[in-house]
């Protein structure tokens, strides 16, 4: 089942479909959170339905197969972990379905989800199959932004970009989904993706990221008591809670330089004042780029011990106050 915001994008590839105009390699590019992979998924379904061209019939031999994950011409490959390549070896894999002969005597469909996550060699791998391409093959590759992408892997596929609701649509089908409202700056953390910000909810993020931003207020304020609790805090939600503190400071220095709108924490307005009244300008700059800095660092090397860490970043606005 499409989300409301993919029907647009889905109503141009079912008109390909249709003239049998469907690239070989389809790069569809969306932001974590948009349920790219379901939309993908909606495209590989079709692509092999015995029944129909335009949309899976869900009743013959080929849809109930893919319902049941056990398609044998469908092959999905995705990194093992988040932040984890595809490596060369599952390129090579997938360059051999390519040429294999259908099971099913139709098409084959190769999915590569977070391509922007192969490596270089994997990348140089794919590239002859995709100039190449092997009769009644599919591919279809996903990616957050072309930034990580090889410009030769660019070139090869038919591009489209899955453009997101506005905030204030995205804020209407969280609270439907959940029966509640929900506050702006939920959406606005989350790039205003409805499936990221619908788990923020669910999960409780939204509670503890407001119990994160109110002690770090509190702990600003000499005689800066309070480090070890918002430490804590941090270590216990992960590198999540560094991006919420950076959009935090951002929005500390928006409002130092006159801006009126804009602001993540939309309704947290009163924590951003108190912290733009306490903390200099050059000091909010200096801190934001060492917590982006942090987050990286942390991202890049496990084993890292991020409670001091973060302590010793604290302080930065300790020496400065």
């Amino acid at each position: 089942m499409l989300y409301p915001w993919q029907q647009t994008l889905w109503q141009n590839w079912q008109l390909l479909l249709g003239q049998k105009r469907l690239h070989h390699a389809v790069l569809l590019l969306a932001e974590k959170g948009s349920g790219r992979e379901v939309l993908a998924k909606q495209l590989a379904r079709t692509v092999l339905c015995q029944n129909c061209d335009t949309e899976p019939c869900g009743v013959c031999h080929s849809c109930k197969l893919f319902e049941a994950e056990t398609h044998p011409d469908f092959h999905y490959v995705a990194p093992v972990e988040e932040g984890k390549q595809i490596g060369v070896d599952t390129i090579r894999q997938c360059n051999r379905w390519a040429v294999e002969t259908s099971q099913l005597g139709g098409q084959r469909v190769i999915l590569i989800d977070h391509a922007d996550s192969l490596g270089e060699a994997a990348a140089n791998a794919l590239l002859k199959t995709l100039e190449e391409p092997p009769a009644d093959c599919q591919f279809i590759l996903t990616a957050q932004s072309l930034d990580n992408m090889l410009p030769t892997i660019n070139s090869r596929c038919n591009k489209w970009r899955l453009t997101m609701p506005n905030e204030d649509d995205t804020k209407r089908w969280v609270e439907q989904q959940m029966m509640q409202s929900i506050k702006l700056e939920a959406v606005r953390l989350n790039s205003g993706a409805p499936l990221a910000t619908l788990q923020f909810v669910e999960q409780g993020q939204d509670i503890r990221h407001g119990n994160l931003i109110e002690a770090f207020t509190a702990f600003i304020q000499p005689p800066f008591t309070g480090i070890y609790e918002v430490a804590g805090l941090c270590t216990s939600e992960g590198r999540a809670s560094l991006k919420w503190l950076s959009y935090f400071l951002v929005d500390c220095i928006k409002y130092q330089q006159g801006v009126s709108n804009c602001f993540v924490h939309s309704e947290s307005l009163n924590k951003v004042q108190a912290v733009a009244a306490a903390v200099n300008l050059a000091v909010l700059l200096s801190q934001v780029r060492k917590v982006n800095e942090l987050h990286r660092q942390l991202e890049m090397h496990s084993g890292l011990n991020e409670e001091l860490l973060i302590v010793e970043w604290l302080t930065g606005f300790i020496s400065h106050g």
